[in-house]
């Protein structure tokens, strides 16, 4: 009691819930543990402080250190002493405004204090013990606490991240003078495998479940393959966690699979699946299948880059089977070629092929970021600066998004600090934000484009790309993936597909659209000539056959239920749309030839002109032809 307050209620003791067996048990670590006991057991700087990354396991490894303390296998010196922590939620609720709560916070340091150093202080809250611009309420406690620090009045346990620690604890000589701080890094799969192990019990008794070995194994091995920006081994847990959930609820909707309360690896593939948005559920031989013929599905959508192709699907069976290096982006290319040779739909099929949405793509075009300046817009601006608090345009994406194909388009227009920044990022598979959170591009395929060297030989692109990028840049690409010109027949392939997503949507609507062989000559012909290639046809259908269709509906010529014909007039210069009564007789024979009288009309008439144009997107079907 302190002037009547119960300190009870504002002070937990974790000696008392380790002996009571309320603590998590801690499994391995051993060296870890050992060097906490030798720190605590000094004469001087005896004040531990555990940093990590979230969720590596300070508090577990702080936890055990109290088990152990309170048994007795601990030195005597540590038998003697009790851990407390303040209760700061209680605290708060209790007090009106921050200078009661600063005052009811320091009276309870003051009975730590007052123990001579029996009971120590346990810190889960660094702004108790140094300045942090978050929590400036605890401005008076933290220099209270220095205080009673520096003069050797009292005996504490902190935990901190590593970024928590570099940006406040490093910064405050008088607490480094002393505290000595412990790294506790990232435990390895093997590691992680056999604390989970260990820890999985709380579930089986919290679920009544049973969770074998194998759906251990599978839980880590899954974390480690695609949770790359959490850290082991809270992420396993959380895994089986939701695995666990996600049993419980199948076995209440009566599922077969869930009849007999065991989490088994599926549970796992499926909350893996649910929390990356990937289709990784499948990761077994329908998948191995899948990613064997991954050049199959790639070249329905991407017609005539068939090398290009290969070196793509050859990198993602790597990522997939393991051997690449886990340290780097699933894949990082740089295609060059002219523009509507596919480079772009490419890398649209991969995102869909990868991540299972053709959305999972961010495109950025490099023409945007020429200068110094927009260094800032990918990595968000200084701190201080507008914008600071929204991060950067690229860094934000990956972070909440780290499933995705990142398409960086034309960067040889990029500015050198661009260029210099994205070393990093297909080295290590990283990069730090101006906030100075680190994001983990592990997951995401890169890709660059370039004209560069576009019309010359593939032998001599390579030479021409010098002149542009420096060799470490180059270096440090998967692969330089050559994208050639396209010939008439990839182009008719093409056609057939753009025209057929058109007879698609005019089905749905209730027209049935028919195009003579004649028609899509004239489409590729277009194309062929264009200096846009492909990306010319999108426009060109628009243009010759959407607006002047359109119009035609609109103006009760053409009616749900018909037959509409496409094809050249006689001169095979320009489109003609027909409805069955109104083929013109110079094409009777090429569209209806069992027809017996010819139709007296003249093609029908949108009064619109059509232009050419460009643009595009690829789907393979096949496209009914008119004979």
């Amino acid at each position: 009691m302190i002037d009547g307050i119960n300190t009870s209620k504002y002070l937990i003791n974790y000696t008392q819930m380790a002996r009571e067996g309320r603590l998590v048990n801690l499994v391995g670590r051993h060296e870890e543990l050992d060097r906490l006991i030798h720190i605590l057991m000094r004469s001087t700087k005896s004040n531990p402080i555990v940093v990590g990354a979230n969720g590596v396991g300070k508090t577990a490894l702080i936890e055990g250190l109290i088990q152990f303390m309170s048994t007795e296998d601990a030195p005597a010196y540590l038998q003697e002493k009790e851990v407390f922590g303040i209760n700061v939620p209680q605290v708060m609720l209790d007090t009106k405004n921050d200078l009661e709560y600063s005052e009811l916070v320091k009276q309870l340091i003051q009975v730590i204090v007052d123990s001579q150093k029996q009971k120590i202080l346990y810190l889960k809250d660094i702004s108790l013990l140094v300045n942090v611009d978050t929590n400036p309420e605890n401005k008076d406690v933290a220099k209270f606490l220095k205080l009673c620090l520096s003069a050797d009045e009292i005996g504490c346990i902190v935990e901190a991240n590593r970024i928590a620690y570099v940006s406040y604890v490093e910064k405050d000589n008088t607490v480094m003078s002393r505290i000595q701080s412990l790294i506790l890094e990232e435990p390895t799969l093997d590691e992680s495998i056999a604390i989970v192990r260990g820890q999985r019990r709380k579930f089986e008794r919290h679920y009544e479940v049973s969770i074998p070995d194998e759906t251990v194994r599978a839980a880590c091995q899954l974390t480690h393959r695609y949770i790359k920006q959490r850290s082991f081994p809270s992420k396993a847990l959380d895994l089986l966690d939701d695995a666990a959930s996600q049993l419980v609820m199948d076995h209440e909707k009566g599922a077969p699979q869930a009849q007999e309360l065991v989490v088994t690896p599926a549970y796992c593939f499926k909350t893996i699946a649910d929390w990356t948005g990937i289709p990784v559920e499948k990761v077994d031989a329908e998948d191995k299948k899948r990613l064997a013929n991954a050049e199959t599905y790639l070249k329905q959508r991407v017609i005539g880059q068939d090398a290009a192709v290969g070196v793509v699907a050859n990198a993602l069976r790597r990522a997939r089977s393991g051997l690449q290096d886990p340290n780097r982006p699933i894949g990082s290319f740089l295609f060059i070629g002219t523009t509507g040779v596919g480079k772009t739909e490419l890398a649209k099929s991969l995102a869909d092929f990868m991540f299972n949405d053709e959305t999972a793509l961010m495109r950025l075009d490099m023409s945007e970021y020429m200068e110094r300046s927009s260094v800032a817009r990918m990595i968000g601006p200084a701190p201080g600066m507008p914008g600071f608090e929204a991060g950067g345009l690229l860094t934000e994406s990956v972070r909440l998004k780290p499933f995705q194909v990142v398409l960086f388009d034309e960067i040889e227009k990029a500015h050198l600090d661009i260029l210099n920044l994205m070393l990093q990022l297909l080295d290590e598979g990283r990069l730090t934000d101006s906030k100075g959170v680190t994001v983990d591009f592990r997951n995401t395929i890169i890709i660059l484009t370039s004209n560069v060297g576009a019309n010359l030989p593939s032998y001599q692109r390579v030479e021409k790309l010098s002149e542009y990028f420096r060799p470490e840049f180059l270096n440090r690409l998967d692969d330089i993936v050559s994208f050639h010109q396209l010939n008439e027949e990839d182009l008719r392939k093409i056609v057939d597909i753009h025209l057929n997503k058109l007879l698609k949507r005019a089905q749905i609507a209730g027209y049935t659209i028919i195009v003579a062989d004649t028609a899509k000559d004239w489409f590729v012909d277009e194309v062929f000539t264009s200096k846009f290639g492909v990306r010319a046809l999108k426009r060109l259908i628009q243009n010759q056959v959407e607006n002047p269709l359109s119009f035609l509906i609109m103006q009760d010529k053409i009616r749900q239920g018909q037959e509409v014909f496409l094809n050249v007039d006689k001169t095979g210069r320009k489109l003609q749309i027909y409805t069955k009564s109104s083929i013109p007789a110079s094409d009777e024979a090429t569209i209806e030839p069992k027809q017996e009288s010819k139709p007296t009309e003249k093609p029908l008439k949108s009064g619109k002109s059509a232009d050419k144009g460009e643009g595009g997107k690829r789907e393979k079907s096949s496209v009914k032809s008119a004979k």
